[in-house]
């Protein structure tokens, strides 16, 4: 698989923009500088291998939520 350079700013400012969140001049290096960790840590988990048995095979089943008691503590 064959990475292309990301430009993080940009992604940060895409990503912001499209989530309506508006970064302060002050918070900027500081969100840059966590996008630039989790960007290089990437590639040591997409780079793990695993095989069909790694999956987790948990299913979601809904439960209706149970009956609650009325205020006050009488039934």
């Amino acid at each position: 698989m064959t990475r292309t350079p990301l430009d993080l700013e940009v992604w940060m400012d895409a990503q912001a923009a499209l989530l309506g969140l508006s970064l302060s001049e002050q918070h900027r290096p500081g969100v840059l500088r966590y996008l630039q960790l989790v960007a290089g840590l990437a590639p040591r988990v997409m780079d793990f291998p695993l095989t069909p048995a790694d999956e987790s095979g948990n299913v979601f089943q809904p439960v209706a939520p149970a009956a609650q008691a009325p205020a006050g503590g009488e039934q």
